[in-house]
Formats: structure tokens, sequence, C-alpha cells
């Protein structure tokens, strides 16, 4: 009989195998991840920057982070692999409406944050920006997603579902393995 095991358990041990993993690397698949994780640090930095820009900061304070509600299934290998990376991968409380918030907000930094929280943005946020901005927000929206895919055709742990989600496929293997 399998034991269930909490969500806090679960992302502990998928925490620490991913960390495992990336200490094993070869030295030219990590200088990889670095490569393509620094893309998607500089896109998700200038999407953040038109969040700012449409008052995205004030408008998320006035309701609360309500989009930010069922965050489990969010976080993906590219954003652990940031957070690692970084030294930077906050501890995550099962018990909040999503494990990476707390009473001030996110706790996750921007270019770790997971491609749903980073690319969605509300109807009163939308509506604070002009045409071009709006234009702007959802090319680099399209970039995004590219470089996010970069790795799901990468690593067979890598998935925009989510790495819970990943994870109950994977039929023991590697988040880190190759795909064929």
């Amino acid at each position: 009989m399998n034991a269930i095991i909490s969500p806090a358990e679960q992302w502990h041990q998928i925490v620490a195998s991913i960390q495992q993993e990336l200490c094993c690397l070869a030295e030219d698949e990590r200088q990889w991840i670095e490569q393509h994780l620094a893309n998607i640090h500089k896109l998700q930095a200038e999407l953040h920057q038109l969040f700012i820009q449409a008052d995205g900061i004030g408008q998320c304070r006035e309701c609360k982070g309500g989009c930010c509600e069922r965050g489990n299934n969010h976080m993906t290998l590219v954003n652990v692999l940031s957070g690692l990376l970084s030294n930077n991968l906050p501890a995550a409380d099962f018990s909040q409406s999503c494990p990476f918030m707390d009473a001030q907000g996110c706790t996750l930094a921007v270019q770790t944050r997971p491609f749903n929280c980073v690319t969605f943005i509300c109807d009163k946020i939308e509506d604070r920006m002009n045409a071009e901005q709006c234009q702007q927000f959802y090319a680099l929206e399209r970039q995004l997603r590219a470089q996010y895919q970069v790795f799901d055709q990468r690593y067979i742990g890598s998935s925009l579902r989510g790495l819970f989600i990943r994870s109950q496929s994977m039929a023991g293997n590697k988040f880190l393995a190759v795909c064929d």
C-alpha cells in the first residue's frame, strides 16, 4: 500500500531531487541551463516592468492577490532551477492559497516566478495599459512561452503544467534527464 504524502513533503522531495541532479550535471549542460535561464529572466523582468507601469502592484494589493490562489501547480522545472542557481528559492507554505505568498505578497523573485504568474494580468491591469504596452506585453508573453518550451523539449521533467503534475507521469525518470 502506497502512503499518501502531503504536498509539502512531495514538494520537498521534488526540490531535493532537482538539487541533487543539478549538482551532478556536466559543466556544459549547466552552462546551457544558465544561458537559457538568463533569456527567461530578461523576458520576465520586461513583463514585470509593464506590470509595474500599469500599477499592477497597487491593483494586486487591492484585491489581495486573488488570482494567486491555487498556485500549487504553477512552479515548473525552470522556476526551481532559477531559484536553486540563484540561491533564492523560498520555503513553500502549503497552508497558504499559494505556497509562495505571505502577508507582504509573493515571496518569489520576479525571475523565479512561474510563467502563469508573470504572464497573467487581470482586466483592471490590462485596462491601465495603452495599446502599445498591451501589444508589447503579449509579444513578450509569446517569446517567454517559447523559452519555457525549449526546456520542455530538452528535459523530461519540464512542463508548463508544473512540477506536481509533471512528476506524476515521469515513470521514475530524473527531472533533468534529456528527452530522446
